[in-house]
């Protein structure tokens, strides 16, 4: 295993920036596959397409794939097509991994990139020629295993966007994987396609005349200046070439995964119609009229998504709210994070507790979700000793989470979840809280129910509830 990822590097043309290079071929497809085995399970997705040969996207993909940053922080690559095709790579945060002004080098007028988190047997990128063109193909779930398959329905979709989206479809229902994707071309083509299920977001946006761009989150289309245009229904293709926009007929009811909207989106995010920041507010107020937790001082939000349902909170029930943490450099969100050291070298970054707010408190801590239980306790554990708060209590906007995604939605293994290991009457001890209370399923198919979504269309799979897909 090498000692470090590359920050950037470029095939068929050069290497530049590299870190390490210890004993490896880099040859036309072995420097791509390695690096992609190593690296992961991809969570974001971001492309852009100049109807300009004049435009350079390099940098315009770097400033999506930041604002997708939060989802995913192991790894990331872009696909720059027009001339020369070029492929770049870099591990961990997206800011550390790209020389920004080596991008302004890398030219091309089209081009995808993605986020990924560290899930080593996950491999979810294929890179390879076929029929005399060069594709790139990055997708949520793993595709490498069926590249032939992807290929005759990518071929397919380019040459017409109805069939090629049911072949897609097909596909995907048979091996029960969301293969929502981005594929391109070095043919000047780009499809943008969103599996039946629904369960993974895809949007696209348009810079006026100029740019088509396809995220996976509304505030990565909007922080570069493109205006958000609509989802990608489930179940359908969107061609880009350079004299169209192409859009299938076909169409699915598509699922909504509750993980999505309760922690992984990002705040200013809207996703199928749902403004993420109501959703949360909203979600708040039902746990809020749930449990009216009057024996505290104070209520603190672990940072930062914990923030918004703690304000609510305070606001529902009279609790009253208080800063409680200061984040330290840049932003870590540690619960993708999957070495314990690096993971408590996270929390302590991103929660540097203020002592004046917490010393001598009866503090009800409030977070969006808890899988593994190891941050929540390290944090409680280390305002007990070392800060002196009095009665310290936990309240989590989620219901249980007490089984792995078979969506691949990053849920770890069942072994490794505190919900499903350890009874509800222990989980207290166990973290060394006084109390802990968690959402209740019924609380989240409330909440989506005010945006007009039926309970038998969201996925608490990993809830212990149902799945629709």
């Amino acid at each position: 295993m090498h000692a470090a990822i590359p920050h950037i590097f470029v095939t068929h043309i050069k290497l530049s920036n590299l870190n390490v290079l210890r004993g490896y071929v880099f040859d036309r497809t072995g420097v791509f596959k390695y690096l992609v085995k190593c690296l992961c399970n991809v969570v974001g997705l971001f492309s852009v397409y100049a109807f300009d040969e004049a435009w350079n996207v390099s940098k315009i993909i770097y400033y999506g794939l930041l604002a997708l940053n939060h989802r995913g922080q192991a790894g990331s690559g872009m696909y720059i097509c027009g001339g020369e095709s070029r492929i770049l790579e870099g591990g961990g945060d997206v800011e550390r991994a790209y020389n920004v002004e080596k991008l302004i080098e890398v030219e091309g007028w089209y081009g995808a990139g993605w986020v990924s988190t560290p899930v080593v047997e996950n491999r979810n990128v294929v890179y390879r020629h076929h029929n005399d063109t060069e594709y790139l193909v990055v997708s949520y779930a793993p595709i490498v295993d069926m590249e032939e398959r992807i290929m005759e329905c990518i071929e397919r979709g380019f040459k017409d966007v109805d069939e090629g989206a049911e072949l897609l479809n097909s596909l995907s229902e048979k091996v029960r994987r969301p293969l929502t994707l981005i594929a391109v071309s070095n043919n000047s083509e780009m499809l943008i396609y969103r599996d039946p299920s629904g369960l993974k977001p895809l949007q696209i946006g348009a810079y006026g005349f100029d740019l088509a761009v396809a995220s996976s989150e509304s505030c990565a289309i909007e922080c570069v200046g493109a205006d958000f245009r609509a989802d990608v229904d489930a179940g359908s293709c969107v061609k880009v070439c350079k004299y169209c926009v192409e859009r299938s007929k076909t169409r699915r009811m598509g699922c909504y995964c509750a993980l999505e909207y309760i922690y992984y989106s990002r705040l200013d995010s809207t996703i199928d119609g749902v403004q993420i920041y109501r959703f949360r507010r909203e979600l708040a107020r039902k746990v809020a009229e749930r449990y009216q937790l009057k024996d505290y001082d104070i209520v603190v939000g672990i940072p930062e998504t914990g923030t918004i349902y703690a304000l609510e909170y305070s606001r529902v029930t009279g609790l009253e709210y208080y800063i409680g943490f200061v984040q330290t450099g840049r932003r870590v969100r540690s619960a993708l994070v999957e070495d314990i050291l690096e993971r408590m070298i996270g929390v302590q970054l991103k929660m540097s507790p203020i002592r004046p707010v917490l010393s001598g408190k009866n503090v009800l801590l409030i977070d969006d979700s808890m899988l593994k239980g190891v941050t929540l306790r390290s944090i409680v554990q280390y305002l007990r000793n070392r800060v002196g708060t009095c009665r310290t209590s936990v309240l989590i906007m989620s219901p249980p989470i007490v089984r792995r995604c078979p969506f691949y939605m990053e849920v770890p293994e069942e072994s490794e979840l505190i919900c499903a290991n350890v009874p509800k009457s222990e989980l207290a001890e166990v973290l060394n809280v006084d109390e802990i209370h968690f959402a209740e399923i019924d609380d989240l198919y409330e909440t989506f129910k005010l945006f007009n979504i039926d309970e038998d269309r969201v996925c608490t799979y990993c809830m212990g509830g149902r799945s629709p897909w």
